[in-house]
């Protein structure tokens, strides 16, 4: 579960990337318009991204139980 977040910003940046690529090759007309949608939709999930990795710190933190925390040796 470590890395679903990362995986799915990545599977959002690849589809995205490949709509903006797609566009420019078959309807490069119509790129101008979409185009900067697609680039503030990528930007969008980044921040996206990095708001649910702050969100979530913030959550551990908030949340930590040094009583429980058995030191890394995985009892």
């Amino acid at each position: 579960m470590k890395g679903r977040k990362a995986l799915v910003f990545w599977i959002i940046n690849v589809q995205l990337l490949l709509i903006f690529a797609g566009l420019l090759f078959f309807a490069s007309d119509i790129l101008g318009s979409l185009g900067q949608i697609i680039i503030i939709m990528i930007v969008g999930n980044g921040a996206t991204y990095v708001g649910g990795q702050v969100a979530d710190a913030w959550q551990k933190s908030k949340y930590y139980k040094s009583e429980l925390d058995t030191g890394g040796q995985g009892e």
